[in-house]
């Protein structure tokens, strides 16, 4: 009999996590995301949502809502020395001490290697390794692996500590977005240190991570089902003549924010492609649409009291335009998981 395997998949973006917690909150109704699913993967926003949904007492999506809706404006709220003319050209947007703060407040100091029930998947790019790897690297992608930091399914001649950090600075690392955010030093539990940015640079939506990550780890002989949250998709249109003359400076903020939507809409292209019905994808444009009536400004950073009210109001017209497809999910996933046993060997490097 093939086993189903069950992976929850939340996009990057911001402050706009709001709409993934909301759209989650609906599907599960009640029952935590680390009885239901067997892998949860999740990237910068989404990396923060993944790690509170799996820490040792999970954090529930209503939770996570009230973290933003909370206190979204003081993490991204800027000094007056950052906001002065040109700032942003010499150091980065936020401070991320109230970041830190949060992320040590609700997820304390849980590790990886306390996950359990579940698998958790967050990736992040390390700018900086311990040593180089043995082809040369010294960056590279970086995937934090729950069951590598329980010492499952680990490279030969590594170590548990190795691949085992704080959930704080997993999010942190995750959510480390260039020009928003310093990078973050993080520390593993054999005392490397790790340069880390966000993992949405390569991975916004790391469906296609957590699929390779569950083929490899639970083998191929699988059905894999996939609950894919988004954050809103862009509507904001880039002007070719503006375009034209804008050079590194007029670059540095549009560019972040194209290549990781470039690359949510690619891996959602790819992961329907593969899966076809067993893609369950939620996601609403951030324009106003013929089927609501609220325009979101799609920056990252706007956790402005009106910003974050039109934040609630997209969510909601997002559940009220999926119902049927929420409901469909909702009554999949109240069926227990199925038993699976994990493959054995190395895992990924």
């Amino acid at each position: 009999m093939v086993s189903t395997i069950r992976i929850l998949s939340i996009d990057g973006g911001g402050i706009r996590g709001i709409i993934a917690a909301t759209v989650l909150r609906e599907i599960l109704g009640g029952r935590r995301a680390q009885d239901t699913f067997h892998l949860v993967a999740g990237t910068s926003t989404g990396g923060i949502l993944a790690c509170g949904l799996c820490r040792p007492d999970p954090l529930s999506p209503q939770d996570l809502i009230d973290l933003y809706v909370e206190h979204g404006r003081e993490i991204f709220s800027r000094s007056l020395l950052r906001s002065l003319p040109g700032a942003d050209l010499v150091g980065e947007r936020y401070s991320a001490a109230a970041l830190e703060h949060h992320l040590r407040q609700q997820l304390g100091d849980a590790r990886l290697a306390d996950v359990h029930g579940v698998d958790l998947l967050v990736p992040s790019y390390a700018i900086e390794l311990p040593a180089p790897r043995p082809n040369g690297e010294t960056r590279a992608p970086l995937f934090f692996r729950s069951w590598q930091a329980a010492g499952e399914a680990l490279p030969q001649g590594a170590s548990p500590p190795e691949y085992d950090f704080f959930l704080r600075d997993v999010a942190r690392a995750t959510s480390a977005a260039p020009t928003y955010f310093e990078p973050a030093a993080v520390r593993n539990g054999a005392g490397q240190r790790f340069g880390m940015i966000d993992g949405g640079v390569f991975a916004n939506n790391p469906v296609m991570c957590a699929l390779v990550a569950a083929w490899r780890r639970y083998g191929p002989d699988h059905r894999f089902v996939v609950v894919s949250l988004g954050n809103g998709f862009l509507q904001r249109p880039i002007s070719l003549a503006q375009a034209r003359g804008w050079g590194k400076i007029g670059w540095l903020e549009p560019i972040l924010s194209v290549l990781m939507d470039g690359n949510t809409d690619t891996v959602t292209f790819q992961a329907q492609e593969l899966l076809g019905p067993n893609h369950h994808r939620f996601d609403i444009p951030l324009g106003v649409t013929p089927s609501d009536r609220h325009a979101v400004n799609d920056d990252f950073d706007d956790a402005s009291a009106g910003n974050v009210a039109a934040l609630l109001a997209k969510a909601s017209d997002l559940v009220e335009t999926q119902r049927g497809h929420i409901r469909e999910v909702a009554e999949f996933l109240k069926a227990p998981r199925d038993a699976v046993a994990v493959e054995s060997g190395n895992g990924l490097v």
